[in-house]
């Protein structure tokens, strides 16, 4: 029994049912959380799927924009480019109506004057001089030269033109006049000038809003998402990753990688560089099966160190405008489900948790979710039940069948974690006596001990056995074989005291001789109740448990040959024990308790603490 439970391959058995109970708790910090993620884009193709082309649509979106699928509250409309989302529009301008402002939105041949009011160029009155004088707001008719030579000389005021110029330069027939060079009607500002509504910076000329300024120009092509197109994600870096726990919500989840993009333009093609901030808000849930989930509530970018490689020089705030309010708008939709992706592996690993795992060929342990997860900020604690179940049977409920004795313990509260701890994993005592109850029905404990088995034992025969109670040398005076059969009718305990755990385990022993017709006959039987010193280590993913002899107490329940003193026997027994039942104990419980596969925690090299109904592993 004992060869068979230490070498037979690890086989799953089946465990039904559900418990409610917490017996094991464990708190992870924010550092465990954050390499759980990071090693899952590491070892995962999330990236990889984000190397793809970008869909461009009329808003330069393809599809639903992500948020709408997360998002509970209406996001604000505009934020300026400094705050996280990417519901904003990048250095928005407000649309002039001046007829200076490239591609703006105006009519050719008005003026607008300094009180609002529009003055109409083409209007045919407004070519007569004397009908131009008079519409001259605050002001006279023209005179002549000869009625000024007559006035009176005037000091001029701050900004007044003199006289002579108004009439010459300025005035109907002069260079800038009415009629002038650049003049409404004038070579340069006329219909057909050169600066006019047909000239070559006329709003249909050459670099007019028409023409090549108007195409790059605010209202044209290029300053629209349509002037962009192929936009492809060529590179993504690996994230730099953090994460801040919100108590009571979940997390708050930052990704930060460099993305290169090309494309091309109008005016060429785009190699883009930009520096990312991925932020979401992952709510933690339970989902209908009593799994915890990581779930986004809302995800969003942040862009900066925006890099266009285009021709030099060439309108370079016109392109990165562009690019930016652009990449706002799609790098949601593309680098959002990233994060979908990974925090999907991330649940898949929390859903772990609730695999079989062998505990030896005899049975099997589960961890399940006892409730929602605790968020505070310091840590995520998660109140896991730990199932022990046999092999093809039922579960083990320890303690079993002494309710009265030792009632079922709620789980005791846990120390604080210390400023170097990123995981603790606290096991009650209950859980260590489910285990051993395991091995106990199993009849894991029970060994037949014959003579010659154990070379460090003295010879077990009659003789031996003789020399310390006289009756059997007198009942046997022929040396005859003996054997040994150690049982153990009862789940054993487990104690656990401050630096200190006991495991108290009672057996039966009982003496058989056997005679020459090969029929074996009891010549007594012995209570032992025996108390365990247990120490614990880790070794890979396992708790490992020895345990030794620490003391004894023997009753003598039947004897064959007659009331004898027991306690002449204390010595051979607690041999017999110490050489023979406590190694084969140890080789069961060598097989190791499997401990929570969860988020690649390693406690191999954990320190162990024992205290008052727990055992605290730190990592």
């Amino acid at each position: 029994m004992w060869t068979a439970w230490c070498v037979a391959a690890l086989s799953v058995a089946a465990v039904c049912g559900v418990h409610q109970k917490t017996n094991t708790v464990l708190r992870v910090t924010k550092e465990v959380l954050s390499n759980a993620i990071s090693g899952t884009l590491q070892q995962s193709d999330a990236l990889h799927s984000a190397l793809r082309e970008v869909p461009m649509g009329k808003a330069g979106v393809g599809g639903v924009p992500y948020n709408d699928f997360h998002v509970r509250e209406p996001p604000t409309k505009y934020t300026n480019s400094k705050q996280l989302g990417s519901n904003y529009k990048y250095d928005h301008i407000e649309t002039n109506d001046n007829t200076a402002q490239q591609g703006g939105k105006y009519r050719y041949g008005k003026i607008l004057e300094s009180d609002g009011s529009i003055r109409d160029l083409q209007n045919r009155d407004y070519r007569n001089a004397e009908n131009a004088n008079d519409g001259h707001r605050g002001h006279g008719q023209y005179r002549s030269a000869e009625g000024a030579s007559t006035m009176r000389r005037q000091e001029l005021r701050p900004g007044e033109i003199p006289p002579g110029v108004a009439t010459g330069v300025l005035g109907p027939g002069g260079l800038l006049g009415t009629g002038g060079m650049l003049a409404a009607n004038g070579i340069l500002s006329g219909q057909g000038g050169l600066l006019g509504g047909g000239g070559l910076l006329g709003d249909g000329g050459l670099l007019g809003g028409g023409g090549v300024l108007g195409v790059l120009g605010e209202g044209g092509i290029l300053s629209t998402v349509q002037g962009i197109t192929g936009l492809r994600i060529v590179e993504l870096t690996l994230p730099r990753v953090s994460v801040r726990l919100l108590p009571g919500v979940g997390v708050y989840l930052s990704l930060y990688t460099r993305v290169a993009i090309n494309g091309n333009s109008l005016i060429g093609f785009l190699d883009i560089a930009v520096e990312v901030n991925i932020t979401a808000k992952v709510r933690l849930t339970m989902n209908g099966t009593g799994y915890p989930r990581l779930v986004i509530e809302r995800c969003d970018t942040l862009l900066g160190g925006i890099k266009v490689r285009l021709l030099r020089g060439l309108l370079p705030n016109l392109v990165d405008n562009l690019v930016n309010r652009v990449l706002a708008n799609v790098l949601p939709d593309l680098l959002c489900p990233i994060v979908d992706v990974v925090l999907g592996l991330v649940n898949d690993q929390l859903g772990l948790v609730d695999s079989l795992i062998p505990l030896g060929i005899l049975g099997s342990v589960q961890y399940t979710f006892s409730s929602l997860p605790l968020v505070t900020g310091e840590f995520l604690e998660l109140d896991l039940n730990t199932l022990v179940g046999e092999a093809g049977g039922g579960l083990i409920d320890y303690p079993l069948g002494r309710p009265a004795i030792a009632p079922s313990q709620k789980m005791p509260e846990l120390p604080p974690m210390g400023d170097n701890t990123n995981s603790q994993l606290a096991i009650s005592a209950n859980f260590l006596g489910s285990v051993l109850t395991l091995l106990q029905k199993q009849g894991a404990l029970d060994i037949d001990i014959t003579d010659g088995m154990f070379e460090e034992l003295p010879p077990l025969t009659t003789s031996t056995l003789g020399t310390l109670i006289p009756k059997v040398f007198q009942q046997y005076p022929e040396s005859r074989p003996l054997t040994i059969k150690i049982q153990v009718p009862n789940p054993p305990s487990v104690t656990l005291r401050k630096d200190k755990a006991l495991v108290k385990v009672f057996a039966i022993a009982e003496v058989m001789v056997s005679q020459p017709n090969d029929v074996e006959t009891a010549i007594c039987l012995i209570d032992v109740d025996t108390d365990l010193l247990a120490m614990f280590s880790v070794e890979g993913d396992k708790l490992m448990i020895d345990t030794k002899l620490d003391k004894t107490s023997l009753n003598l329940r039947t004897s064959d040959v007659g009331n004898f003193d027991v306690g002449l026997m204390e010595v051979l027994v607690r041999k017999i024990f110490n050489l023979a039942f406590m190694p084969a104990m140890n080789a069961v419980l060598g097989s190791g308790v499997p401990l929570p596969k969860i988020l690649d925690i390693d406690f191999s090299n954990a320190n162990i603490k024992v205290l008052e109904d727990l055992l605290v592993l730190s990592a």
